[in-house]
């Protein structure tokens, strides 16, 4: 929901792109326009390419649990940890995949939504629109 109302903030809209050719005449946005889909890391990619200043190179802080990764990992694979679990989150069916989140999830999750919040703000998505 963050990831997808920051694109709005950009500009963007939430509608399936292969649809817009079954659409009125007077449907102005294009394809390009488009958010569609639950893949968060490409919503996230996409809010890079909208928002240089939403890094997703830039290294989060993790807890201890995460040594594999140094105890360092980007907000990209952020994002890629927790797209497989989406999904499932979504919609309603036997859960598989998000069993295995433990306490350490929690800890980036916030920190991916602590770095989104400000790509969301309404406010400034209206100063655009009128300036």
């Amino acid at each position: 929901m963050f990831l997808k109302a920051a694109l709005i903030c950009e500009g963007m809209t939430v509608f399936n792109p292969q649809k817009i050719s079954k659409t009125s005449p007077m449907v102005t946005f294009k394809p390009e326009d488009c958010v569609w889909g639950h893949n968060l890391l490409d919503l996230a990619r996409t809010l890079g390419r909208k928002r240089p200043e939403f890094n997703l190179s830039v290294m989060i802080r993790t807890p201890y649990y995460f040594a594999a990764e140094s105890g360092f990992l980007t907000v990209e694979r952020g994002f890629e940890i927790f797209d497989p679990f989406f999904y499932e989150l979504r919609y309603p069916t036997e859960l598989t995949n998000v069993e295995c989140l433990g306490p350490e999830h929690k800890i980036i999750l916030e920190e991916l939504v602590t770095r989104l919040r400000p790509f969301g703000s309404t406010n400034r998505s209206v100063r655009q629109t009128h300036s």
